[in-house]
């Protein structure tokens, strides 16, 4: 029987990678793929720019896409655009991806077996026998490329540690004027999913949307990829669809055993798989590389050990994969948390990109996030804390983080008082009114509004120039006007809104009573002024806490818990009053019959008028 050099079980990135460098340098390899190529296999299909410097051709001519902006989101909102004029990224369809790399391993030399499984292997001392599904080979040296359900390793009884991803992806088809806004952009979402992101990838001819996780999941992620869809707003964008599960190998650990006689594991049968972004393709090709080049030595000085493989993997992937991992695990875990830090240091979003770009390793990466979320943070206390002389100057002084502030506050200290605020936005707000949200800072609240209540137009009003400016950079929505105003003397005529949304702004003033009752006068009679405040708890641990918060950040702001005395409201059958976490926070919904001046004024309207939700 004739004996070949080389051969590769699998025709993925790593397989073809290693067939072509071995075919290159003389050796006679054979490559088999259990499927008919081109086949399909799922996959984001998602190049990091450093691809550039491992292939010996143009990429550009291959992708179906070239990626110059990445837009993060949290489960939809507090958008981060990261851009740039150089490419990020670039977009593959693996059928195609794969097949080019295969017939290009063929046209070095190496004979191509597709639609051909491997059944069973036998080993002896200087050589194995590869049983198929159309015959046996045998070979000198074996190489498992055949991924996460590899036969190789699992026949010859060793593999990496490896941690799985769990993944749902779908390919989506959406009208024409979509597809071609979302061109040279990919859309990631932390939070999309529990320990793990969503993401929106354009390809030639549709989007690549799915879900993934690090962690094994109590329900199917088909759950999770729904709410995602809805929460870009895809959903309603869907024309034709088909989703998939697949599982990703990733890197688990240092010691996993990627050799064993004179077989190896490149590509995803070893695991080499970026445990934060789940990125394999780049990993498969380099190690495909390193695996010729050491079966390479080992064919010239008849050497069969082929331990160098193991150092030259563990040299330039572990100690990378391992900082990835650190990664994973912060951002993971906290994920609202990682995702505010990220607005509180856009450097950090842009400095990501730089790993992508292969200018900068996970290592670096790390230590730098570390340094930049340390003095992110204190900066932003720090602006807290330097004196200002009006309101309007500290707010523009720190406009450029207070999206992050916003963020940090909504989605953890607040969280269950703002949950009930955007119920009640879409629950009580009358779809294709006049909305106006008092104290729109830098858009945040208006963009749910304009998503929950489907307004026919919306005005926001804020007296800082800085906050409207990052507003009107947000918001692009010519139903909305954003205009400086002070919301203690509203420029509108009386019933002008059909609903006055305010969040976390009446206590920057000294007299909350008198901006909610201008509020008031601007809502037509059926009407709904809504807005949530910070509170002063009336008894326990919670009301020391407020005492201390406020004595801290109460130097540099106008800003206070407020007493129950001060609370702008109007206890009648049509307002309701909530209250959240240990009464530290409170959200009202009242009429236009309510009057704020004294909580126990009689009402003047009947009981039986519609009351409002929560009351």
């Amino acid at each position: 029987m004739e004996i070949y050099d080389a051969i590769i079980v699998g025709l993925g990135p790593g397989g073809s990678a290693t067939a072509y460098q071995l075919a290159l340098k003389g050796h006679r390899v054979l490559a088999l793929e259990k499927y008919i190529m081109p086949r399909q296999k799922p996959c984001g299909g998602c190049l990091s720019a450093k691809i550039r410097s491992i292939i010996d051709e143009d990429i550009e001519s291959l992708a179906e896409d070239r990626i110059t902006k990445v837009v993060l989101t949290f489960h939809g909102e507090g958008e981060i655009n990261v851009v740039s004029s150089e490419p990020i990224a670039y977009m593959v369809s693996r059928d195609t991806f794969d097949h080019h790399m295969a017939k290009k391993a063929g046209n070095a030399g190496a004979e191509i077996h597709d639609n051909e499984a491997v059944t069973n292997i036998d080993v002896f001392e200087h050589s194995y026998l590869v049983h198929t599904t159309r015959g046996s080979y045998q070979c000198r040296f074996l190489v498992g490329a055949d991924g996460v359900n590899g036969v190789v390793s699992r026949l010859l009884g060793y593999g990496p540690r490896r941690d799985i991803a769990v993944t749902l992806e779908g390919e989506v088809k959406v009208d024409r004027q979509s597809f071609e806004d979302m061109k040279g952009t990919v859309r990631l979402d932390i939070g999309a999913i529990p320990y793990g992101y969503g993401w929106i990838f354009p390809k030639e001819n549709h989007w690549s949307v799915g879900v993934g996780s690090v962690k094994e999941l109590s329900q199917h992620p088909k759950e999770f990829y729904a709410t995602f869809l809805e929460e870009q707003g895809v959903e309603e964008l869907v024309l034709q669809e088909k989703h998939r599960g697949f599982r990703i190998p990733l890197f688990g650990g240092s010691k996993s055993q990627l050799t064993q006689g004179r077989s190896l594991l490149v590509g995803d049968a070893a695991a080499l798989v970026d445990p934060f972004l789940g990125e394999g393709i780049y990993y498969a090709i380099r190690s495909g590389q390193l695996a010729a080049d050491t079966i390479h030595a080992a064919l010239e000085s008849d050497r069969p050990v082929l331990s160098d493989y193991q150092d030259l993997v563990t040299e330039e992937f572990f100690a990378d994969f391992e900082a990835a991992q650190r990664v994973a695990r912060f951002g993971y875990r906290f994920l609202r948390l990682a995702f505010t830090l990220f607005k509180l240091h856009p450097g950090s979003s842009k400095t990501f990109i730089e790993i992508l770009r292969g200018n900068l390793s996970y290592v670096e990466y790390w230590n730098a996030l570390k340094r930049d979320v340390k003095h992110g943070v204190f900066d932003f206390l720090a602006l807290l804390k330097t004196p200002a002389y009006d309101v309007e100057a500290t707010y523009d002084r720190v406009a450029d983080q207070y999206d992050a502030w916003d963020f940090l506050w909504k989605q953890t200290l607040a969280k269950s008082a703002w949950n009930h605020v955007e119920n009640i936005i879409e629950n009580l707000v009358p779809k294709g009114g006049i909305v106006l949200d008092a104290g729109v800072g830098t858009g945040e609240s208006l963009k749910t509004i304009l998503r929950l209540a489907h307004p026919r137009s919306a005005v926001g009003i804020d007296v800082s120039s800085g906050m409207l400016n990052h507003a009107r950079s947000k918001i692009a929505d010519p139903r909305v006007e954003l205009r400086k105003a002070d919301m203690r003397r509203l420029p509108f005529p009386d019933g002008t809104f059909d609903a006055v949304i305010s969040a976390w702004a009446i206590e920057t003033l000294p007299d909350p009573k008198a901006a909610v009752q201008e509020m008031l006068r601007v809502i037509k009679d059926d009407g709904y002024v809504i807005y949530a405040f910070s509170s002063m708890p009336r008894f326990g641990i919670s009301r020391l806490y407020s005492f201390m918060l406020e004595k801290f950040l109460g130097t540099s702001f106008d800003w206070r818990f407020l007493p129950i005395k001060e609370r702008p409201y109007h206890s009648c059958p049509h307002s309701s009053l909530t209250t959240f976490g240990n009464e530290l926070m409170t959200v009202v919904v009242l009429r236009k019959c309510c009057t704020v001046q004294d909580e126990t004024t009689p009402c003047q309207l009947p009981e039986d008028l519609e009351v409002s939700e929560g009351a």
